[in-house]
């Protein structure tokens, strides 16, 4: 395949339709995204095959219906003035129009890590406003053939995966000029968990991505079953519940274990608190809505059903025990507390543990996204930070995972036999399409 080299064309701020009124110019974050660094951003990328649109038609009804839905999703053109507050002062959202000489087919047929990032927008201070100026921003490249892709980025202090669904959502609804189905944003903010006073300074900056490899891998629906049939006769009824993110994310675990070596390990999962609070949050409640937690594991804890077992009693631990009474004063104590565990284990305390991440996108319907031009071919959400998985439903039934390891331990992990069995190593996407 011919290399990928995207040249920038156009670089545009979209300011919101309807101004924002006066009295919602200041729009305070709650306690859970306090910690969260600015220059930590949320990525998806959609593809789109050629059609009868052409890029001037689609760059211009992304960017009258980005601005028309803007007008609800005020924040995200607004401005971060510190830890907990951004300035609705509709700086605008950043619109990057980009173009590429690839075929789109050709770049399908083996998805290259490094080739992706030249599809999302930059968040580089000199390609932007400043690095606490810009929320939202979304880059449109075309290709030689018509085809396109679509990638969104969002701060994740601002937005967790719940509200960037809701808000590509609002938006390919706003595009496609189906207004009944929009869904209006319900802003909390603070109303709902008011930061503290003091940021906790000991959370560090997302861990070097220096000597790190990511790589795609597809679990696909037979397999998966498969895994959920292996664990079955050892977890009983606990099985009935098991999600296919969970087998996967466990055989992911176990390789990365060994390929580490490490005596123990830990995940960093997240309870999306809406559903789970009393009384329950709507679905279009916006803002970063997740509880972290985490989840130890040891040297002997290496059988899948062992790996399964701990991640939903933790799961099921959090929900009992911190998301019911989040708003209490013992709620809030407990909040701190696994914020201070959380900082230790990336901070790399103690250093025998290995510290990983999950970023999980299954069920949300990113492959629905119809900006008026149809649905996606492909949806992905690539990240290369160290020991981060983000997985996320295949549109052929199973799942995508995207890891990233450091370079040692990535070559041992690729080659684990257990997880080559169940997993492909980056297949083509049009393996599955005809279309082109």
């Amino acid at each position: 395949m011919k290399k990928l080299k995207v040249e920038v064309v156009s670089r545009t701020t979209l300011k919101p339709s309807v101004p924002t009124p006066h009295h919602l110019r200041k729009f305070n974050l709650s306690l859970l995204g306090q910690d969260v660094l600015a220059i930590h951003y949320g990525s998806v990328i959609f593809f789109y095959p050629s059609d009868t649109w052409s890029i001037s038609q689609k760059s211009h009804s992304l960017k009258n219906s980005l601005s028309e839905i803007l007008s609800h999703f005020y924040p995200l053109a607004g401005q971060l003035m510190d830890a907990v507050t951004i300035e609705c002062n509709d700086q605008g959202a950043c619109f990057i129009e980009a173009e590429s000489r690839c075929q789109l087919k050709d770049f399908l047929a083996t998805p290259d890590t490094q080739l992706l990032k030249e599809l999302v927008p930059s968040t580089n201070p000199n390609a932007i406003r400043s690095t606490l100026a810009c929320i939202l921003l979304v880059q449109l490249t075309s290709f030689a053939c018509g085809g396109t892709a679509v990638a969104i980025s969002v701060s994740q202090k601002v937005a967790d995966a719940s509200s960037f669904c809701t808000f590509i959502q609002s938006w390919t609804a706003t595009c496609g000029r189906e207004y009944g189905t929009v869904e209006l944003p319900k802003l909390v903010g603070a109303s709902l968990l008011p930061p503290l006073d003091t940021v906790n300074s000991s959370v560090p900056p997302p861990p070097t991505t220096r000597n790190c490899m990511t790589k795609r891998f597809v679990f696909h629906a037979p397999q998966i079953a498969n895994l959920k049939a292996r664990v079955a006769t050892t977890m009983g009824q606990q099985q009935q519940h098991v999600r296919d993110a969970e087998i996967v994310l466990a055989i992911i675990l176990r390789s990365a274990s060994a390929a580490s070596q490490s005596k123990s390990s830990a995940l960093l999962n997240v309870v999306n608190l809406r559903k789970r609070m009393v009384p329950p949050l709507p679905g279009n409640t916006i803002g970063n809505l997740i509880l972290k937690y985490a989840v130890m594991f040891h040297e002997n804890d290496v059988e899948l059903h062992q790996l399964v077992s701990k991640m939903k009693t933790e799961f099921t631990n959090v929900c009992k025990d911190k998301v019911r009474g989040i708003k209490s004063e013992k709620g809030y104590k407990q909040i701190g507390e696994s914020r201070k565990q959380i900082a230790r284990l990336l901070n790399g305390k103690p250093r025998d543990i290995n510290t990983y991440t999950c970023t999980n996108l299954c069920g949300y319907p990113f492959h629905e996204m119809d900006f008026g031009w149809g649905k996606p071919i492909w949806v992905t959400s690539p990240s290369d930070f160290k020991n981060l998985i983000v997985l996320l439903d295949s549109k052929w039934g199973g799942i995508e995972a995207w890891v990233t390891l450091d370079e040692q331990e990535m070559a041992i992990f690729e080659r684990d036999l257990e997880l080559r069995a169940v997993a492909s190593l980056n297949p083509g996407v049009l393996m599955n399409y005809s279309r082109f």
